[in-house]
C-alpha cells in the first residue's frame, strides 16, 4: 500500500491521535503531550503512551496509513530499521514471515543460515522451506568462504522465500532491490488505475451515445405524435362541418 503525504487521524481508546508521514504521532486532549517520534522501549522500537496504555508507534502509523491489521499479521519494517516508522517503510506480513527476521545464529558460524561442514573447513547452506513444503530443506551448496555462503543464503531467502530485510545477514545489499520492487509496484498500481479509469471513460462514452440515441428517438416520436394530433384535429373539424 502507498502512503499519502498528509497526516491521518485515528481514535485510540477514545483519544484522537494524529499520525504523520515522518513516523511521528501527536496525542490530543488533556493527557496529550504533543507530537513526537516516541521513546525507545528497550527492544529497538519507538513507543507512545496514550491514556493508560503504551503502544508501539509503528502499530499506530500502520493503522492510520495502511488500514486495519489483518488477523495473524504483524507490522514489518521493510528496510530492517525498527526506528524508521515512516508509512512507506511499513507493511503487513504474516506472522511466519515476520518471525524469519528473528532467526538466530546457531553453531560456530557468525552468520545466520550457515553451518560448518563436519571434518572440513568449508561452510554449507541448507534452508528450511517451511510448513507449506513439509519443512523440507533446500541445499544451496558448500563454500570455502563463510561470507559468500551467507550472501548466497540471503539471496535465496530474499528472492525465493520473501524474507524481510531484518531476516538477512547483509540487508544493506538488498535495500536497493527493495526500493526498486516498491517502485515497480507503484508503477503497476498506477497503470492499473489508468486502465480502470480508461475503462470507466469508455463505459461513460458508450452510455452517453446510447442516451443520445434515445433522446433523438424520443424527439422523433414526439414529432410523430404532434403530426398525428394535428391530423386528428383536422379530421374532427372537417367532420363537424355541415
Amino acid at each position: 500500500m502507498i502512503a499519502t503525504e498528509t497526516s491521518k487521524d485515528i481514535s485510540v481508546n477514545g483519544i484522537r491521535v494524529t499520525c504523520y508521514p515522518d513516523g511521528s504521532v501527536g496525542v490530543h486532549g488533556k493527557l496529550g503531550r504533543g507530537r513526537s517520534l516516541g521513546s525507545d522501549n528497550g527492544n529497538g522500537y519507538f513507543q507512545r503512551r496514550i491514556g493508560c496504555q503504551t503502544f508501539k508507534v509503528h502499530d499506530l502509523i500502520a493503522m492510520a496509513f495502511l488500514g486495519k491489521k489483518p488477523k495473524n499479521y504483524d507490522v514489518d519494517h521493510i528496510n530492517g530499521d525498527r526506528l524508521d516508522n515512516s508509512p512507506a517503510n511499513l507493511r503487513y506480513v504474516t506472522r511466519s514471515q515476520n518471525l524469519r527476521g528473528y532467526q538466530k545464529v546457531r553453531g560456530k558460524c557468525k552468520y545466520r543460515g550457515v553451518q560448518v561442514q563436519s571434518r572440513s573447513p568449508k561452510f554449507i547452506v541448507k534452508i528450511n522451506l517451511g510448513k507449506k513444503n513439509n519443512y523440507k530443506q533446500k541445499y544451496l551448496g558448500s563454500f570455502a568462504d563463510e561470507r559468500e555462503a551467507a550472501i548466497v543464503r540471503d539471496t535465496f531467502c530474499y528472492e525465493q522465500l520473501n524474507y524481510p530485510l531484518e531476516g538477512l545477514n547483509f540487508p544493506e545489499l538488498f535495500v536497493d532491490k527493495e526500493k526498486a520492487s516498491a517502485q515497480v509496484q507503484r508503477m503497476q498500481d498506477t497503470e492499473e488505475n489508468i486502465e480502470r479509469i480508461q475503462t470507466q471513460i469508455d463505459m461513460i462514452r458508450q452510455e452517453s451515445r446510447l442516451l443520445s440515441y434515445r433522446i433523438d428517438r424520443m424527439i422523433d416520436q414526439r414529432k410523430e405524435l404532434q403530426d398525428e394530433k394535428r391530423n386528428l384535429k383536422d379530421l374532427l373539424i372537417n367532420y363537424k362541418k355541415p
